[in-house]
């Protein structure tokens, strides 16, 4: 009776280690979204460190005055705003920016719900990397 005793005891101590490095082990592979406020110059210096999607939230009147090279167009304010997020990859890097922030700071938000690891929002916006007399292309 005591060998079985033990027996069951070692079985079930087993039992409770495995599970618990599995658990541990999915933990330590399953990314939380990061959401990131920078700067102009840490913006700037993380696009040039780490590439990624750098994405223009702003109107087609907005982005005619100018867009930080590179830039994608996807106006928040159109229909398909959300469905064209849903079809980006959710573990690549991705730097938003519109006029001064807030739309912007929406879009991240919205990305940052749905699960995107990395989102990084340029504090300030175009105008902020406009005055810093940072390179700008002319979308016509």
């Amino acid at each position: 009776m005591r060998k079985l005793f033990f027996t069951l005891l070692l079985v079930s101590i087993s039992t409770i280690f495995a599970c618990s490095q599995n658990t541990k082990k999915a933990e330590s592979t399953t990314q939380k979204p990061n959401l990131e406020l920078l700067s102009v110059n840490e913006f700037e210096n993380r696009l040039k460190s780490e590439p990624g999607i750098l994405i223009d939230v702003r109107t087609a009147s907005e982005q005619k005055k100018g867009m930080i090279p590179g830039a994608i167009s996807m106006d928040i304010f159109l229909d398909d705003f959300e469905s064209r997020i849903d079809q980006l990859e959710k573990t690549k890097n991705y730097y938003l920016y519109c006029a001064t922030g807030g739309r912007s700071a929406e879009a991240a938000e919205l990305m940052s719900k749905k699960g995107f690891i990395h989102v990084i929002d340029l504090d300030g916006g175009f105008k902020a990397w406009k005055a810093k007399n940072l390179p700008i292309v002319l979308n016509n």
